[in-house]
């Protein structure tokens, strides 16, 4: 097979080059590779001659369709705003990624010819005449991730990063969490970018190497973390570029992990900042384009603007109400104090479920005890939802009929929970693996009238999913090394099938989450083999948790004891 070395096809119904006052667009310029494969970008500058400093994004969303409303291959949101950015005294430098859009060569998701060219790419753009020689890279999700494993590199021209929203461990971060495959999002993504692909680049269906690698057969392929998985995933600890990592509390379907390992594994010069809300919207938002112009400004202009004099995190503490801001000097944080809270079989008179057990801050003192759950359950899926939920009386979903809660009582002050979690837990199954996905949810107060309309609908009570964590049990093994208290490290490398019916301690990691619970508030431990919808695994079993004085079943919670607790 030749590699075509440059793809020249047109896209269908082109748009105009880019226009906008005071900016000037170089449509398709061709950089060619360290192996003589092109790659295509456009050059967004001011129209005032230079040199500026550089902002470089890249992905396999297409390039030309950047001014197309944002779906999975168009993800103009995740650019930010390039004439802005270009009006603030820079040049942006979009590109596609090998074997998408214009560019040539063959797409090898995101593997080590991809990884070298971003250090070339990075590398071009230092020397050109509009260039002041200082790089720096800008994006979300993949253009965010992208920035990590040119980091690794260590481009001499490569200023600072700010990875937004970015996976840095492809396996556990969004194919297998846990070890558990996860279907949510990117059986769609590479299905959806494939095809918008060939849509509107025909010619791209005369190239025999265009699918040189099956994404999705290569996911499925590599159930374990295997050197696959090893050359896209990056050691966040070898960053020296500076970085400033910006997450969100509610990615949990991929970014928020890496994030916050970022910060915590950097050794240069680093900031944090995690919001809450819509990730694309907010990084168009005032706030965040501010965050970011002070930290470009500083390493890619020389602005002495003491962005790197404030305190060095700053989060959104959140509760069922909305969030609001606070600055502080560590991640984790030093000052929270780690709480059990341990799962009982006592009837928290919370919620139906199959147990609608407790979670008592006091350690059981008794035993045998435990509760037993088998799956699948004869009516599970909700058309057109499909998955493993249950329906009521009027055909809606009842998101806890069919799965183990564990709730406290009601709460009497604020509890404060920030920070990574733990659920360890024993338990057993009548199969030889099983899989758990754990979710705390805030559960608010009823009023009568709120009540009522539960008991007529025969749905569940309305709940904030606060956070959630996923293991599959064959995985179940823990590397000490590599692990610490709040945050167990599975290397996903070896089975090791279950002995049906007999009891194993599973530590479960929990991604980190900053919630206030109010007063009047339960802290809810919802428990399955399923989240309802995303994990596919072992669907036939009955699994059982042990909570007595031998086996002391509880999540370890971060607990930030000056704003309160029960």
């Amino acid at each position: 097979m030749t590699e075509a070395k440059t793809f020249r096809g047109d896209f269908i119904s082109p748009p105009p080059a880019f226009q906008a006052e005071g900016v000037v667009c170089d449509k398709d310029v061709l950089v060619s590779m360290r192996d003589g494969v092109q790659l295509a970008c456009d050059v967004y500058r001011p129209a005032q001659p230079g040199p500026y400093p550089v902002l470089f994004a890249t992905s396999r969303y297409i390039k030309d369709m950047v001014h197309l409303e944002a779906l999975a291959c168009r993800r103009w949101r995740e650019t930010g705003d390039i004439v802005g950015w270009v009006r603030r005294g820079y040049v942006y430098v979009l590109g596609d990624v090998r074997g998408s859009g214009k560019s040539g060569g063959q797409y090898g998701f995101l593997d080590e010819t991809e990884q070298h060219d971003l250090y070339d790419m990075i590398e071009w753009a230092a020397v050109q005449t509009w260039s002041s020689g200082k790089v720096g890279m800008i994006g979300e999700s993949y253009f965010g991730l992208v920035q990590w494993a040119a980091a690794l590199q260590n481009p001499p021209h490569l200023a600072c990063i700010a990875p937004y929203d970015a996976c840095s461990d492809l396996y556990r971060d969004l194919v297998y969490k846990g070890g558990i495959y996860y279907n949510a999002f990117h059986e769609y993504w590479d299905d959806d970018t494939r095809a918008r692909t060939l849509l509107h680049y025909p010619q791209r269906g005369e190239r025999d190497d265009y699918f040189r690698i099956d994404v999705l057969r290569q996911l499925l392929l590599h159930p374990w973390y295997d050197d696959f998985w090893a050359v896209r995933s990056f050691d966040l600890s070898k960053v020296k570029v500076p970085a400033f990592s910006i997450g969100n509390w509610g990615a949990l379907n991929a970014h928020l992990r890496s994030n916050l390992l970022a910060f915590e594994k950097m050794r240069g010069p680093r900031k944090l900042l995690v919001n809450s809300g819509d990730a694309q919207h907010l990084f168009h938002s005032p706030p965040v384009e501010a965050a970011l112009a002070s930290w470009y400004d500083y390493w890619l202009k020389g602005v002495d603007n003491g962005v790197m004099d404030e305190p060095p995190v700053k989060i959104a503490v959140r509760d069922a109400a909305g969030f609001q801001y606070r600055v502080e000097q560590d991640w984790p944080l030093a000052r929270a104090m780690v709480r059990p809270l341990f799962l009982s079989p006592v009837p928290a008179g919370a919620v139906e479920s199959v147990n609608d057990g407790s979670l008592s801050w006091m350690p059981p003192d008794g035993g045998p005890d435990q509760t037993s759950y088998s799956y699948p359950h004869p009516k599970w899926s909700v058309p057109p939802l499909g998955g493993a939920m249950v329906s009521g009386k009027y055909q809606l979903p009842h998101a806890t009929r069919t799965r183990l809660t564990f709730s406290t009582a009601p709460l009497d002050r604020d509890l404060e929970v920030c920070g990574p979690i733990v659920l360890k837990l024993w338990a057993s199954s009548s199969a030889t693996d099983t899989q758990f996905v754990a979710q705390i949810f805030d559960q608010p107060p009823l009023s009568e009238e709120m009540a009522r309309a539960i008991s007529l609908l025969d749905v569940a009570p309305p709940a904030h999913r606060v956070t959630a964590g996923w293991l599959k049990a064959s995985h179940r093994a823990v590397d000490k090394a590599r692990s610490t208290q709040m945050q167990p490290f599975h290397p996903h490398d070896a089975p090791e099938p279950l002995e049906p019916g007999k009891i194993y301690e599973f530590e479960i990691e929990i991604w980190p989450t900053s919630w206030i619970f109010r007063p009047g508030h339960r802290i809810r431990l919802d428990l399955a083999a399923t989240d309802g919808l995303y994990f596919l695994g072992h669907m036939e079993a009955t699994d059982t948790i042990y909570h007595d004085a031998a086996h002391q079943s509880h999540l370890l919670l971060p607990v930030i004891e000056s704003e309160g607790a029960t």
